[in-house]
């Protein structure tokens, strides 16, 4: 089941980088983290299925780029853009939805995490001596002559 983690939108808001340079870049709000993907990066994920960086902002006087917190990709189906942080956590956003922010036709689109996955319990990796030998249950209930014990 995925529920709601957040919202990415297009603030026109520029952030410093570590080389002082404003970028423009999309604003992704999930659980109260603010995050970002330059924009430059994003057209070209979108356009030639690359990753885009997903940062940190951090609040100065300014809003600065502070470091990578995880990638940005289209999907294999190509209809969604998915959001892995380094911490393991997965969101995706509608790539309709998405576009439509950038032309500005929407002001933002609801970003859902992706559940974690579980992973099942491994099976019982059985021996053979426990279905034969004198490990079996049909040869426990019998005695040595070969009649039903009692």
């Amino acid at each position: 089941m995925m529920r709601k983690a957040g919202y990415i939108q297009k603030s026109g808001w520029e952030v410093l980088d570590s080389e002082g340079i404003p970028r423009e870049v999309l604003e992704l709000r999930i659980h109260g983290a603010t995050l970002c993907i330059r924009l430059e990066e994003l057209s070209e994920t979108i356009a030639g299925g690359l990753t885009a960086s997903v940062e940190r902002i951090r609040q100065n006087w300014m809003q600065y780029l502070e470091g990578i917190a995880g990638t940005a990709r289209v999907s294999r189906s190509g209809r969604a853009l998915n959001i892995e942080l380094v911490n393991g956590d997965m969101f995706t956003v509608a790539l309709e939805s998405l576009k439509s922010v950038l032309s500005l036709e929407e002001r933002y689109a609801t970003v859902v995490e992706i559940p974690a996955r579980t992973i099942p319990d491994a099976t019982r990796n059985h021996l053979i001596t426990e279905y034969c030998g004198l490990f079996s249950p049909g040869f426990q209930s019998r005695t040595a002559g070969g009649k039903m014990a009692a």
